[in-house]
């Protein structure tokens, strides 16, 4: 089964904007069309008709928090994708408090580990939501690989700026942000390695 993750934004839905992302390096998950949350548009190029999809959303609860509404738009573009597809999609969530909390990201790793199944193939979609919840993400993904036979496929993030005059939304770019986990999976197997040969290591994975 295919498992999407996506950080929620807790910002008004009118400031998350539909854009056109290009994609920096792998071309052939560029999508042309405009999307506001930018992993839809790499499902648009990777679903398949009657594949199992399970989306499971991260929201971020708080007094001014807008994920559920947000949420419901990702929802929205997503099963208008997929109308021209096929594939069957489902949807969950995991809802984490605003707070630096351990409590919080203890709360959401054991939430996800819940809702990843078996052999699962992951994407996730880190531009939203809660900063140091990526950290967590990364050792949820972490456990799904090495105790749920998961593989994670993609990991992206979708950037913006906003124009110092208008402040508008202006140059949208998603990038394939994979090796980074892979990194930072690297970094926690290099335990018996000295120093010199860790160091080979590193530098034989920024070169590859």
């Amino acid at each position: 089964m295919k498992v999407v993750i996506i950080t929620v934004p807790m910002k008004p839905p009118h400031e998350v904007k539909a854009m056109t992302y290009p994609v920096d390096g792998n071309k052939s998950i560029e999508y042309e069309k405009p999307v506001c949350c930018p992993i839809n548009g790499v499902l648009a190029k990777t679903l398949k008709n009657g594949e199992q999809v399970k989306i499971i959303y991260i929201l971020t609860a708080g007094k001014n928090s807008e994920s559920e509404q947000n949420k419901a738009i990702f929802t929205e573009e997503i099963e208008n994708i997929n109308k021209e597809i096929g594939a069957v999609l489902s949807y969950d969530s995991v809802e984490m408090e605003f707070l630096a909390t351990k409590q919080t990201y203890n709360k959401l790793i054991t939430d996800l580990m819940e809702k990843i199944p078996e052999n699962a193939e992951i994407y996730t979609d880190i531009t939203y939501g809660f900063k140091p919840e990526t950290l967590s993400l990364f050792c949820a993904l972490r456990f799904a690989e090495e105790f749920r036979g998961a593989i994670v496929q993609y990991v992206v993030y979708g950037k913006v700026e906003f124009n110092k005059t208008t402040r508008e939304l202006e140059h949208p770019m998603l990038f394939d942000i994979t090796s980074l986990y892979y990194l930072f999976k690297l970094m926690g197997t290099m335990g018996a390695a000295n120093s010199e040969n860790a160091s080979k290591i590193l530098k034989d994975f920024f070169a590859m």
